[in-house]
C-alpha cells in the first residue's frame, strides 16, 4: 500500500459525498469520502492525514502532455524496476518516498521504462482513502 503524508486544505460536500482536497509536499490531491466531515472527525481542514491507495491503482505516464481526467498526478523518477511473467513492479521517487505502481509487463516493455526514466503516476480520486495521521 503506498502511504504519503499530507495535509487537508479543503472539503466540499454534497448529500452524503464529500470531496477533500490535500497537499501533499508541493502536489495537491483529490479524494472522495461517503459521508459528511462531520462523521469523519479525522479529517478536517487543516488535519494532517495518511493518503493511501492501492499499487494496483497507479497507472504511470511517460512524457505525458495534454489534458486528462486525473488530478491526481505525481512527478517521479523510476527508481527500480521488478519484472514478472505477467506484471512489473515499478518503485518512484516522489518528493522524499517512494510510489510503487504494479503495471502488466507488456506495459513496461511497450513503454521502454527504465531506471531513472522521469514518469508521472496517475491517481483516480475514488481509489484514495484518508487516514488519520498519528
Amino acid at each position: 500500500m503506498n502511504r504519503l503524508k499530507g495535509s487537508v486544505t479543503a472539503i466540499q460536500c454534497s448529500g452524503e459525498l464529500s470531496q477533500v482536497d490535500i497537499a501533499c509536499g508541493n502536489t495537491g490531491l483529490t479524494a472522495f469520502m461517503l459521508g459528511k466531515p462531520n462523521e469523519n472527525p479525522g479529517v478536517a481542514v487543516g488535519s494532517d492525514v495518511w493518503v493511501l491507495f492501492k499499487e494496483s491503482e497507479v497507472a504511470l505516464a511517460k512524457g505525458f502532455s495534454g489534458a486528462l481526467s486525473l488530478r491526481n498526478r505525481f512527478e517521479g523518477r523510476i527508481g527500480k524496476i521488478v519484472l514478472g511473467d505477467l506484471l512489473a513492479e515499478v518503485t518512484l521517487a516522489y518528493a522524499g518516498d517512494t510510489i510503487v505502481s504494479i503495471i502488466s509487463r507488456r506495459a513496461c516493455e511497450a513503454m521502454e521504462l527504465k531506471v531513472g526514466d522521469r514518469v508521472t503516476a496517475l491517481v483516480k480520486a475514488n481509489e484514495i482513502t484518508l487516514m488519520e495521521s498519528d
